[in-house]
């Protein structure tokens, strides 16, 4: 006998609305829910932002799309949702890949602990770190974080497996997660299918991510699209934290 399970059901979605027209299956504005949500910006820090550094990690010889669209898309985005986010009482979390070890204990070994220990430099010349004090790896200063946000450090693309993240989210209730920063095809995809796996309903806002060449992006943005998460731009996810 066949047995027709009805994924419909509020059992299946506990506290989603059905809606067979909205992202896999579920209503839009169960996506968004201010009292459960977070908005978490990935990875924004100097190294990622700053065009004196060399960008080997970020723009990848792909210099002049890469900061143009952090400069004049994702920063500004980002600013405008966490500006709302604060102002309506949901999370802003930003991440930062950062040791502490400076043997490098903190890190994962293999490829990640390799690509953490050689040596980088910035347009100068001048080596740099992301040690957790160096100017390299602390968040953009246009998008600082202010006193209530929540900053937590990681040693690997992925947020969850490297640091008190999940713990972090579950004891302030939330199970929705808003993402933003880069790169798109790197730790913000990452974390993304993490947070997915853990039953985190995930939005990602396209236009406040960046990668170092337009159509990585737009590739990464599909197969979190098909995938793991809703796709949205900005206007939406500040029309939905208003309640709008």
């Amino acid at each position: 006998m066949r047995v027709h399970r009805d994924f419909t059901a509020p059992r299946y979605f506990r506290g989603f609305t059905a809606d067979s027209k909205g992202p896999f299956g579920i209503a839009e504005e169960s996506w968004l829910r201010r009292d459960s949500s977070a908005f978490v910006i990935v990875d924004m820090q100097n190294y990622m932002t700053d065009r004196s550094y060399s960008s080997r990690w970020s723009a990848d010889g792909a210099e002049d799309y890469y900061f143009t669209r952090c400069e004049e898309v994702v920063l500004p985005n980002i600013l405008r949702i966490s500006a709302r986010c604060r102002e309506t009482g949901v999370p802003v979390v930003y991440l930062r890949i950062a040791y502490r070890d400076r043997d490098l204990a903190d890190v994962p070994a293999g490829v990640c602990r390799k690509r953490l220990a050689e040596e980088l430099f910035d347009r100068s010349g001048k080596p740099y770190l992301l040690y957790f004090e160096d100017h390299a790896s602390l968040i953009d200063g246009r998008i600082a974080p202010l006193p209530g946000d929540t900053v937590i450090e990681k040693t690997s693309s992925g947020a969850f497996c490297s640091s008190q993240m999940d713990l972090v989210l579950r004891s302030r209730g939330v199970n929705r997660l808003v993402f933003s920063g880069g790169l798109t095809d790197g730790c913000v995809e990452s974390t993304v299918r993490q947070a997915f796996d853990r039953g985190y309903l995930c939005t990602v806002v396209e236009d406040a991510c960046v990668t170092s060449r337009r159509e990585y992006h737009d590739a990464s943005i599909t197969a979190m699209r098909n995938y793991f998460a809703w796709v949205t731009n900005t206007e939406r996810v500040v029309e939905a934290i208003r309640g709008e």
